[in-house]
């Protein structure tokens, strides 16, 4: 009996063990499978991540590709505008040198003409000023003969141009005889009317203007009416207005109150002494300039 009970405890020992052995592996069959479901759900979600990524990054890449594009466009559209407004500055100057080619041309040739028209003029004083000696020598006789010396000093240009250039800051190019012209003024009536403006010789270069007088005597009076007529100059003759002017009298005597009275005005005092002129005013003479 004894003996029975003890195997029935081994038995319930024995079979114990045997359940909890098949409740371990059935625990374990569970852990497992669970494991196994567990790393398919991983595998799964990465799987659902890694695709979440993938398209992400297409899509990033898209919009990437996409605003390069847009980008590139709005560059292309920049440089094509700065290409149009480069061609069109490029046209404009273009236009205004083809502009200011056009009016040097005009200008060259209006100073060809104007040239022209002032050695016409020049050719016709001298001809008329040799027409008027030839008259005065045959009027007068003897007594022309001191007009005669002082037209001859006036027809030395070159002598006087040569004198007038010696002073520094002053060149004078080309002389003129005899020249008129008539310029806008009134009347006592405040009338416009015309008045004629004449000056015996004109020594002219790019930036100075010598305008010059020629007397036989040199009176105070006629210093005083010379100082009048240059004041006047550049009303007559507009085109050198933005020229320096100066005044100058050639003469074949002078008075002592004329002598001093236009040296103290600046002017050049050329004495006649055919066949050449000389200047009179002596050492350390600075020419002024007529306001």
């Amino acid at each position: 009996m004894a003996q029975e009970d003890k195997l029935d405890k081994v038995n319930a020992t024995l079979d114990r063990f045997a359940k909890l052995i098949e409740e371990n592996a059935q625990q374990l069959r569970k852990d497992k499978e669970e494991a196994k479901r567990q790393r398919a759900e991983d595998l799964a979600e990465a799987k659902r991540q890694r695709a979440e990524d993938l398209a992400k990054e297409k899509k990033r890449r898209a919009e990437d590709l996409a605003e390069a594009k847009r980008q590139r466009a709005e560059d292309l559209a920049k440089e094509k505008k700065r290409q149009a407004k480069e061609q069109k500055r490029k046209a404009k100057e273009q236009k205004r040198k083809a502009k200011e080619q056009k009016r040097k041309a005009e200008e060259l040739a209006e100073e060809k003409k104007r040239q022209a028209e002032l050695e016409r003029q020049r050719t016709e004083n001298e001809a008329r000023w040799e027409k008027r000696l030839a008259s005065f020598n045959s009027r007068l006789g003897g007594q022309g003969n001191s007009i005669g010396e002082i037209t001859e000093a006036l027809t030395v240009s070159d002598n006087i141009i040569d004198l007038i250039n010696e002073f520094e800051g002053i060149y004078v190019e080309h002389f003129y005889f005899n020249v008129t012209k008539k310029y806008p003024a009134k009347n006592s009536k405040g009338e416009d009317i015309r008045k004629q403006y004449e000056v015996d010789g004109l020594a002219s270069g790019e930036t100075e203007v010598v305008v010059i007088e020629a007397k036989t005597v040199l009176t105070e009076e006629r210093v005083q009416r010379f100082l009048i007529k240059l004041a006047k100059f550049k009303l007559a003759y507009p085109d050198h207005a933005n020229k320096d002017l100066y005044g100058a009298i050639t003469f074949i005597r002078v008075e002592d109150e004329a002598f001093a009275l236009a040296k103290q005005h600046g002017l050049f005092l050329i004495k006649a002494s055919p066949p050449d002129v000389e200047l009179a005013n002596g050492k350390g003479f600075k020419p002024t300039k007529i306001i």
